[in-house]
C-alpha cells in the first residue's frame, strides 16, 4: 500500500489512531468490492455484495451498489448510490475491525444502514 494514499486519506479517516484498519481498507477499496452478512433480529442473516468504482481524492464521489441474494425464492434487491469516498474508506475501515476479510464476512457499521436506510448524516451519529 502506497504511503502516500495512507497519509492523503489519514485526516480523514482516523488514520493515525487506526492506520493498519486504513491500510487494509485501502487495498480493499482498491478491490473494489466486498462480501458481507447483515444479521437478522431475532435471528438469521442476509448475504449482501457491495461494490463500488472508487476514484483516488477522499473527496470526490465514488458510485457504488449493493446487492442482496437470497435464494432462490426472493427477488434480488439493488441499491445504487454516490457518497464521498473517504466515507466509503471508514465503513470499510469498521467492516475490517468487525472482522471482514477475503475469507471471513461481517457486518457493515451500523451508520452505513441508517444512512442508507433512513437518510442519517453518517458524521452526525456514532458507529
Amino acid at each position: 500500500m502506497s504511503e502516500a494514499l495512507v497519509a492523503l486519506y489519514a485526516p480523514y479517516c482516523q488514520g493515525m489512531a487506526r492506520r493498519q484498519e486504513l491500510q487494509r481498507a485501502l487495498e480493499l477499496l482498491a478491490a473494489g468490492s466486498l462480501q458481507g452478512e447483515r444479521r437478522l433480529r431475532p435471528s438469521g442473516a442476509r448475504r449482501f455484495r457491495l461494490s463500488w468504482s472508487a476514484v483516488s481524492s477522499p473527496l470526490e464521489q465514488s458510485t457504488a451498489s449493493l446487492r442482496f441474494e437470497d435464494g432462490p425464492d426472493l427477488e434480488p434487491l439493488e441499491y445504487s448510490f454516490e457518497l464521498p469516498t473517504f466515507r466509503l474508506v471508514l465503513w470499510l475501515m469498521d467492516w475490517v475491525a468487525a472482522g471482514g476479510g477475503p475469507s471471513q464476512s461481517a457486518d457493515l457499521p451500523d451508520s452505513f444502514w441508517r444512512w442508507l436506510i433512513l437518510g442519517l448524516d453518517p458524521a452526525a451519529v456514532a458507529a
